[in-house]
């Protein structure tokens, strides 16, 4: 939530943060929007590799990642399907207004929902990981949710801005080391 309390004096408040990068931020979502590639999470699943669980089980020696990079992948997921929290926390925090900050918040909420999907799919499709898991796994985790203790806009800012970076490095050292051309390619999508 944004701050109420008044700020020490020739400091703004989060709302007059906002509200003063708020060009700024209208500048640059223009930019992403004009720049993004349209992009859909089914396009990069291999869906011919697919088979009824009903029909044929899950089991171990079929996973198609090993070691490392089945822990990336499942770290990797988690912290996709935690978005429920991650959108709570950017709109309290960048939710001014009606212009440029809540639309970067519904944005990028809808990329990362993107993300999700495709690593969810491909690690379900390709039986990379036992799916009963993956489901324990989102629901112990969107139920914990994340909490930033509040430290208001200017940290937060900070905050997305190296996480976001750590993300897309995690993302594409994942993909590299996964040893599958599939899961590179969604990996390179994704950072």
């Amino acid at each position: 939530m944004t701050s109420t309390t008044s700020p020490s004096p020739g400091r703004l408040s989060d709302q007059q943060l906002l509200a003063e990068l708020e060009p700024v931020a209208e500048a640059q979502l223009l930019r992403h929007e004009k720049l993004a590639d349209e992009w859909f999470p089914h396009d990069y699943i291999p869906y011919s590799m697919g088979k009824d669980f009903d029909k044929d089980p899950w089991t171990p020696d079929q996973a198609r990642l090993t070691g490392v990079a089945q822990i990336a992948f499942e770290v990797n997921l988690l912290t996709e399907d935690n978005l429920p929290s991650y959108h709570r926390e950017i709109h309290q925090m960048f939710g001014y207004g009606d212009g440029a900050w809540i639309n970067w918040v519904h944005r990028w909420t809808a990329e990362e929902g993107r993300h999700s999907i495709v690593l969810r799919d491909y690690l379900v499709v390709t039986r990379a990981m036992d799916p009963y898991e993956m489901e324990r796994a989102r629901m112990a985790q969107v139920q914990q949710g994340y909490d930033h203790d509040n430290k208001g806009t200017l940290s937060g800012m900070a905050y997305v801005a190296f996480q976001e970076l750590a993300t897309r490095i995690s993302h594409r050292n994942t993909g590299r080391y996964s040893q599958d051309p599939v899961a590179d390619r969604i990996m390179a999508r994704i950072s």
